[in-house]
């Protein structure tokens, strides 16, 4: 036992020898200086472009949004991509019923109903959207959306109508209100005309 005890101490005292020991001569290949690493910038996300030439809507902004904004963003551009394609369409939109609430669709079927009367009625071209002021409070927002219909046409068997002729004149102002309904899931409560943009 007293052997152990006497191997304990020397191991003891050599690890206090060289702790303090003087420094040597640093080794070769190595400083005591900081090496200086840089960082990299992370890549942000690349931004979704809601845009759809086959549909013929163009979205118009810069969506340098996160978040809750960015759902918010997402949910009002879903809105206005099927708010075309019911105008083109002349049929509401299924998708209307899951984004928007029941009385846009009320809304959203009249206006397909009125345009589907005029026989040989079109409305095609180009629809220009930019969403802006996107605001969230807690499970409650609110957007605007800037209608451009200047590249739109219109037409019916008696000619080919101005989106001013056809009562599309300007660019037009929705204000829109939505609700959480869950976790990065938004719909569409009010849209309502509110000037020009």
């Amino acid at each position: 036992m007293r052997s152990v005890v006497g191997g304990v101490l020397s191991v003891v005292v050599v690890v206090a020898v060289v702790a303090c020991s003087s420094p040597r001569e640093p080794l070769p290949g190595l400083t005591a200086s900081a090496t200086v690493t840089t960082a990299q910038t992370p890549t942000p996300s690349p931004t979704i472009d809601y845009s759809d030439a086959e549909l013929g809507i163009v979205f118009e902004d810069d969506q340098s949004l996160t978040g809750d904004e960015a759902e918010v963003y997402h949910w009002v551009a879903t809105l206005e991509t099927e708010y075309w394609r019911t105008l083109t369409t002349n049929t509401v939109s299924p998708k209307l019923s899951s984004i928007a609430s029941p009385e846009i669709h009320v809304r959203m079927q009249q206006m397909a109903d009125k345009n589907a009367s005029i026989e040989g009625g079109h409305i095609g071209g180009v629809f220009r959207v930019q969403v802006r002021d996107v605001v969230v409070e807690g499970e409650s927002a609110r957007a605007v959306a800037c209608l451009d219909y200047a590249g739109a046409t219109f037409s019916d068997p008696n000619g080919s109508y101005t989106p001013e002729e056809a009562g599309f004149g300007g660019i037009s102002r929705q204000e829109l209100t939505l609700a959480r309904v869950a976790d990065k899931t938004w719909i569409v409560l009010t849209r309502t005309a509110a000037g020009e943009c």
